[in-house]
């Protein structure tokens, strides 16, 4: 089998959209009304100021979802799995059993008694986790034979 890799994304920082986007309407009213009415200019600035500052918050926030994605490698010989303070890496010869949690977004396999790596799954995408779980199922039926 080719060597495959999912990346598994955390889900979208919701909060910080709606605050950078709050940010970025408020400084831009601020910004327009306080030019157009002639306004002391530390209106203007402070307009400009909280708007950049939305602006800054929005780039930040999408950043944050590509640095703290988790990338799975698998492949004939095992899994490696590399992302943010994480550079784990498995055989498929050590593996003793794989689960999946009741609500499904959370996946262990074992190794042996004591060693588990765990792979979660944030957004809960179905298809995703279809396809990985898939994926190593039929990594173990071919390592294991």
């Amino acid at each position: 089998m080719a060597e495959s890799t999912h990346v598994i994304k955390p889900r979208p920082p919701v909060r910080a959209f709606v605050t950078a986007a709050v940010a970025a309407l408020v400084g831009a009213v601020l910004l327009v009304v306080s030019l157009t009415q002639d306004w002391h200019v530390a209106l203007t600035i402070l307009g400009g100021l909280v708007l950049l500052g939305g602006v800054v918050l929005t780039v930040v926030a999408f950043l944050s979802i590509d640095r703290l994605a988790v990338r799975l490698t698998l492949d004939d010989a095992g899994y490696r799995l590399v992302g943010p303070s994480v550079d784990h890496a498995g055989d498929w010869a050590d593996v003793t059993k794989v689960t999946q949690s009741q609500e499904g977004s959370h996946v262990t396999i074992y190794h042996g008694a004591i060693r588990r790596t765990h792979l979660l799954f944030p957004g809960g995408d179905r298809q995703q986790i279809d396809d990985v779980l898939t994926d190593i199922r039929q990594r173990l039926q071919a390592a294991n034979g």
